[in-house]
Parts: C-alpha cells; sequence; structure tokens
C-alpha cells in the first residue's frame, strides 16, 4: 500500500532544532533497549520531514547550534529560506522577539512544533534537587507555553492558507513519561504530567473567532 505525502506549503517554526536529526539506541537501567533521537535532535528530524514535503521556509530555533540542521534543509531545497536563531525559549524576551522577526520575514506562521526538551538526572524524586526540577519546568512547560503563545499571536490574525477556517496548527512532543510513570525520572514524571493537558489544548487547529 503506498503511504501518504503530505504536501505542506506554509512557513514552519521549529524549536529544538538543532542536531543531526539521527537516531540512536539507549538502553535504561531495566536493560530495556529503545530508538530514540537523544541528543541528535528529534526537532532536526523534524525539520528534515517539513522540507521534504515541500515546505521552503523555516523559522528554526534551540539553544545548540543549529548550523547542520540549516545546511541540511538548504541541501534538500536549495532555495528554501531559513531564519535561524539560537537562543533559550524560557526567556519571554527571546521567544517574542524571534517570533516577531518570523513575522517580519514571512508575515504569516501555519506550523509550529514544540520539541525543544531535556531530561533530568536518573533520580528519585526525593533525591532530585529543586535546580533541577526548575530546569525542567522553565524548558519543557513554560518553554512549550511561551512559544505556543507567541505562534498564536501571529496565526489568529492571518487567513486561512488552504483550509477553511483553520488559520494554523501546533503540535508539542512530549516523551512516554506523559503517559507512565518511571522511579527514577525524578522530576522529567512531574513535567510530563504538567505538559499533557497542554498538549490537549493546543493540538486542535487555529479556529476562527469573532473579531472586535
Amino acid at each position: 500500500m503506498a503511504s501518504a505525502v503530505f504536501r505542506l506549503p506554509g512557513v514552519a517554526f521549529i524549536t529544538g532544532a538543532g542536531g543531526t536529526g539521527e537516531s540512536c539506541i539507549l538502553v535504561d537501567e531495566l536493560n530495556a533497549v529503545s530508538l530514540q533521537h537523544c541528543n541528535a535532535g528529534i526537532g532536526a528530524a523534524v525539520a528534515k520531514a517539513f522540507a521534504r514535503s515541500g515546505c521552503s521556509r523555516f523559522a528554526i530555533t534551540d539553544i545548540k547550534s543549529l548550523a547542520s540542521t540549516k545546511n541540511t534543509l538548504l541541501d534538500i531545497n536549495p532555495k528554501a529560506q531559513v531564519l535561524s536563531q539560537e537562543g533559550d525559549i524560557a526567556d519571554e524576551s527571546f521567544v517574542n522577539s524571534f517570533m516577531a522577526d518570523v513575522g517580519s520575514r514571512f508575515t504569516r506562521l501555519d506550523y509550529a512544533v514544540n520539541c525543544a526538551g531535556v531530561l533530568g538526572e536518573s533520580l528519585y524524586c526525593h533525591e532530585t534537587p529543586l535546580s533541577a526540577y526548575d530546569r525542567i519546568m522553565d524548558i519543557n512547560v513554560k518553554g512549550t507555553w511561551l512559544t505556543s503563545k507567541a505562534a498564536l499571536g501571529l496565526m489568529i490574525n492571518q487567513e486561512p492558507l488552504e483550509h477553511e477556517g483553520q488559520r494554523g496548527a501546533i503540535v508539542s512532543i512530549a516523551s512516554q513519561l506523559g503517559i507512565v510513570a518511571r522511579p527514577t525520572a525524578g522530576a522529567d514524571n512531574d513535567y510530563e504530567t504538567k505538559r499533557c493537558p497542554w498538549l490537549t489544548v493546543i493540538k486542535h487547529p487555529i479556529v476562527p473567532r469573532k473579531r472586535q
């Protein structure tokens, strides 16, 4: 059976886009083997998939270097327009400034994918220091909220690109800890529990609203 091919002609905003987007194999403390993107970057893999689906306008960010991802996007499509800026999504001023640049450069935003996130050390909850908890919450929860809020600010005022009534789409990536707790995940369990209700809210398309 032929696989579906999605064409994405709009503007894409992707956080956590640093790295190569290649997978790696992890073995956890229970000797379970899993295939994950690790430090290689789920966001980079998402950006590459967008490019292969016809998207040619990108806004990418990460606290790590974005050079590899940008070069890969241009290898896939030499005519692609890539706005890249390294920064901390937990910093509201950075998020708002970068999103203003997105609006100025592309005049619209159609797809936002929140891939940025960090994991804590493999500790039990009572062993986890407050500083580790704060770091995870700042990036994984507050950062996701800030970028989604900024993206909505652009999407809500634009006309639909393809589908009537849909002004844009936001997708946020969470790990398996969003539905299954793990004893030594510490603050990671807590962040995923808090992030998932937010994912439920923002997974819906941006629908028309009555303008004042």
